[in-house]
């Protein structure tokens, strides 16, 4: 019996100075979800300004995305429109501009930039886990992260709604209906990896 007790101690043991070991690699990042501003909610002034930076404004005002800007050429970022609760943050990836109407040069790159709150309705502080699977991350929210998560669902039905990871946008979802479920989704990660990187980053950033 005390040579069973010994062992069970000793496993304890093991298993809870492993566990206390563990660390990762990631890299912290700032996480949140933005209710995104459309272009005919955006006053003239501000869109004047954009349209000095060269980017080539969305021919639909319902949209979310408001525009394009070269890979080369970021400084429409650079403005600040925080008297008037607006910032413009561009999309993680980037994209042929032979696709674009009113390309500036067809050979090269753009991001497409939305204009969103200046701060997220959901942060770092919501998320309770993780998890990738496949090129999909799902996002689980803490008790308090869903109730929030619930009320920005049933105030955007219909709208779209931007989720940033340090300040570009992964995902655009559209709200469909009221989602009382603590759960969200970021898709269409270019691979696994990316995927996998992405879920590590946002665990290692929780905060209380």
């Amino acid at each position: 019996m005390k040579t069973l007790n010994l062992v069970t101690i000793i496993f304890l043991f093991i298993f809870f100075s492993c566990s206390s070991q563990v660390s990762t690699n990631a890299e912290k990042v700032n996480f949140g979800i933005y209710e995104t501003v459309k272009t005919n909610e955006i006053p003239d002034h501000i869109l004047d300004s954009i349209k000095a930076k060269n980017i080539r404004l969305k021919n639909n005002p319902q949209s979310a995305i408001i525009g394009y800007i070269l890979k080369s050429d970021l400084s429409v970022l650079q403005l600040d429109f925080s008297t008037e609760n607006i910032k413009l943050v561009k999309t993680f990836y980037t994209g042929d501009t032979s696709k674009v109407s009113n390309a500036i040069n067809p050979d090269s790159e753009y991001y497409a930039i939305a204009a969103v709150r200046l701060s997220p309705a959901m942060n770092n502080s919501d998320i309770k886990k993780t998890k990738a699977n496949g090129n999909y991350v799902e996002i689980n929210f803490n008790l308090k992260g869903a109730r929030k998560w619930a009320d920005m669902t049933k105030n955007n039905v219909g709208n779209i709604v931007a989720i940033v990871i340090d300040n570009q946008i992964y995902s655009m979802p559209r709200v469909n209906s009221e989602i009382r479920r603590g759960i969200a989704g970021i898709s269409g990660f270019e691979n696994e990896f990316i995927a996998k990187e992405i879920s590590e980053s946002l665990n290692a950033s929780k905060t209380e």
